[in-house]
């Protein structure tokens, strides 16, 4: 076969690399805030400090800094007014 050639196998071996380093880099992104004292967590802009609290089934949650979460758009249907549903 020729050089040019690229086999299944390749590709997918490429792929799972590619996913593999996406996630590495989500994982990286999330854990920069992570263990963080209050103070240096308020001081970083990607970071937020979170008070504990109790869950409603009874946990407690530790003070913690966590990477500060992105505003999430809307699709444009829903931001016309029209309430998207799931399928059942």
């Amino acid at each position: 076969m020729p050089n040019s050639i690229i086999s299944r196998a390749q590709v997918q071996v490429a792929l799972i690399a590619a996913g593999l380093m996406l996630a590495s880099s989500l994982v990286s992104a999330a854990s920069q805030c992570k263990g963080m004292q209050e103070n240096a967590c308020m001081s970083d802009g990607e970071c937020v400090w979170v008070q504990g609290y109790t869950r409603k089934d009874g946990r407690s949650v530790s003070s913690h800094c966590k990477l500060k979460g992105g505003r999430k758009t809307q699709p444009s249907a829903q931001a016309d007014g029209v309430k998207l549903s799931k399928a059942r």
